[in-house]
C-alpha cells in the first residue's frame, strides 16, 4: 500500500504545474510596514510630512515605550495570527484599536497589549500625517525597484519546488506556498504561519554574498517548516533535554529564537541546497557551524544520515528511526557531533 500511495505522489507531483513567477513569491504590505515604523523610525524624520510628528514629544515617548516593550517582528507576528488584513490601512488601524480584545487570548502577547493604547496612537497619527500615501509613493515603489532588479533565477526556482515535492513524499507539498514579505526593515524574521518577512537588502546580490545568505535558501527553508512533525517525534526529541552538550547548544538556540525542531529544518534545507548545488561542501560546513551560534547540533548528524533515508519514508519517520537506532542518543550527542562535522569537513577539498 505505501509503495502504491509513493507511485501516486509521484505521478500527482510530476503533473503539478511548477512553474511560477515572482509575483507569487515576493510580496509587499502596507500594514507590516506600518507595524515595523516603530523600529524603524527614523526611516521618515526627513520626510517633511512627519516632521513636526517627529518633533513631538508625546509621540517620540509613546515610540520608546512601544519599542521597549516590543518588537516588530513580535507585533508582526500578533497581527498576523489574529489574521489582520495585509494592506488595508483602515482595516489595520481598527485591528490595532481593538487589539486588547482581539488577542487578549494571546499568552505571549501581554508585552504587546501592555502598550496597546501607545501603539494605537503611534499608528493613527501616523496615518493621519498621511502614511498610506507615503507608503504608496515612497516606500512602495523602492521595494518594487528591487524585487524588480532582482534576478530571480526561474528555472532553478522550478527545480526548488521540484525537489520539495519529492523530499515531502510520501506526503504532498502543500500547494499553499509560504509568502515572502519585502518589507521597509533592515532585518529578517519569521512569521508564526510559518511566512517570511526580510529587508529589501537581501535581493542585493552583494549583500547576499557578504552575509552568506542566499534568497533561494530562506525559500527553501521556510517551505520546509510545513512538514510534518509528530508528537511522537517532539516527544523524542524532549528526552534529549538530558543530554549535557545538546541542553546547552539548544539554551543557545533559543536564545536566539530557534531551537527545538529547527534543526530537523535547517538539517533537510541544507541537503536539499546541496544536491541543488546552491551550497558547496565549503558553505555546508560553514552554516553548521555558525548558524545561531553552530547551535542547532542535531543538524549535521542529520543532514549526514539523509543519503540513508529509504524511499518510502517519510522524513518524520526517518528521524523517529535515528532516534530508535540510537544515531540521536542522549549521552552521545557530542560524540556524534563531532564525526559528523569531520565528515563533512573532510569533503571540502575533495
Amino acid at each position: 500500500m505505501k509503495r502504491l500511495f509513493r507511485l501516486l505522489a509521484i505521478i500527482i507531483n510530476a503533473l503539478l504545474p511548477w512553474n511560477i513567477s515572482y509575483g507569487e513569491v515576493f510580496n509587499t504590505s502596507k500594514s507590516f510596514d506600518l507595524l515595523c515604523l516603530s523600529q524603524y523610525i527614523d526611516h521618515i524624520k526627513d520626510d517633511a510630512r512627519f516632521a513636526e510628528l517627529c518633533s513631538d514629544s508625546v509621540f517620540i515617548a509613546y515610540v520608546s515605550e512601544v519599542n521597549s516593550n516590543c518588537s516588530a517582528s513580535k507585533l508582526c507576528n500578533l497581527y498576523s495570527e489574529i489574521h489582520g488584513d495585509k494592506d488595508d490601512i483602515t482595516k489595520c488601524l481598527f485591528t490595532i484599536q481593538h487589539l486588547d480584545s482581539l488577542a487578549r487570548g494571546v499568552e505571549w502577547a501581554k508585552s504587546i497589549l501592555s502598550v496597546q493604547p501607545q501603539l494605537s496612537y503611534i499608528c493613527h497619527k501616523l496615518v493621519e500625517h498621511g502614511y498610506s500615501d507615503y507608503w504608496d509613493n515612497t516606500v512602495y515603489p523602492k521595494l518594487k525597484s528591487h524585487i524588480d532588479n532582482y534576478n530571480l533565477n526561474k528555472d532553478l526556482l522550478n527545480k526548488i519546488n521540484k525537489s520539495l515535492a519529492d523530499f515531502f513524499l510520501p506526503e504532498f507539498l502543500s500547494d499553499t506556498r509560504p509568502k515572502i514579505y519585502i518589507l521597509d526593515i533592515e532585518n529578517a524574521f519569521n512569521l508564526s504561519d510559518e511566512s517570511f518577512c526580510c529587508t529589501p537588502l537581501i535581493l542585493n546580490p552583494e549583500i547576499e554574498r557578504r552575509l552568506r545568505l542566499n534568497f533561494m535558501n530562506i525559500y527553501i527553508h521556510e517551505n520546509l517548516h510545513n512538514l510534518h512533525i509528530s508528537p511522537e517525534l517532539m516527544e523524542k526529541l524532549n528526552e534529549l533535554d538530558s543530554d549535557s552538550f545538546y541542553r546547552i547548544n539548544e539554551d543557545t538556540a533559543q536564545a536566539h529564537g530557534e531551537g527545538r525542531n529547527e534543526a530537523f529544518v535547517v538539517a533537510a534545507e541544507v541537503f536539499i541546497s546541496h544536491n541543488l548545488g546552491i551550497r558547496d561542501n565549503q558553505n555546508v560546513f560553514d552554516e553548521f557551524s555558525q548558524y545561531v551560534d553552530g547551535s542547532l547540533v542535531l543538524a549535521p548528524i542529520i543532514y549526514v544520515n539523509l543519503s540513508n533515508r529509504m524511499p518510502d519514508e517519510s522524513y518524520n519517520d526517518f528521524l523517529i528511526r535515528l532516534f530508535d537506532e540510537g544515531t540521536l542518543r542522549a549521552g552521545a550527542i557530542k560524540d556524534t557531533y563531532d564525526k559528523a562535522m569531520t565528515s563533512i569537513q573532510s569533503k571540502i577539498a575533495e
